[in-house]
């Protein structure tokens, strides 16, 4: 099962997520948090340390895996009972697209884009639940470096694979779940 939830920056999509995985967990189940951000500013340090405090308070207990590239590398650590948070796509698009030149050409960006869809399959037959966090970045227009160009249109290109085959699309906006396809979790 694949949950989908995005939104924009600080719309509330991780919290509703960890509400999502709370719904979907079963006394068997291990709770994964797949955290993709690379701690590369300050700002990016204070949302990686809010996101972690937030994960402390809560009853669930966590097993974190820090994981910027490679996801492929956690496949086998999960079982047919855990729920997988991964939080972010958008994080891991940009690390693995950015980690050499090869962006440049339109072609390689949607060559490793097809290799993180197969990634994301592989996880959801995996584990018994897979919730997917990511940012909604298509309001501002087209942009006029290659790079976002090209970052921009591959993200589109994997969000639509991936709600395609979710079983449940959610839009996050002020801190509430707008269900977009499927049916809410009670």
């Amino acid at each position: 099962m694949i949950v989908f939830i995005s939104g924009g920056v600080r719309s509330g999509k991780s919290r509703i997520a960890e509400t999502y995985v709370q719904k979907l967990a079963t006394p068997e189940s291990s709770l994964h948090y797949i955290a993709t951000a690379r701690a590369s500013d300050d700002e990016m340090k204070q949302r990686i340390d809010h996101h972690q405090k937030r994960r402390k308070k809560q009853p669930m207990k966590w097993i974190t895996w820090e994981q910027s590239v490679r996801l492929d590398k956690l496949i086998p650590v999960f079982t047919k009972s855990d729920v997988v948070l991964l939080d972010c796509i958008t994080n891991w698009l940009a690390n693995e697209l950015f980690a050499d030149e090869s962006w440049q050409k339109e072609a390689n960006c949607f060559h490793k884009a097809r290799q993180m869809w197969i990634v994301l399959q592989q996880l959801e037959k995996a584990c018994k639940a897979l919730i997917i966090v990511s940012n909604e970045l298509f309001s501002g227009g087209v942009p006029d470096d290659l790079g976002t160009y090209h970052f921009m249109k591959t993200l589109g290109w994997l969000h639509q694979q991936i709600v395609a085959n979710a079983q449940i699309a959610i839009l996050a906006q002020n801190g509430i779940a707008v269900v977009k396809k499927g049916e809410s979790l009670s």
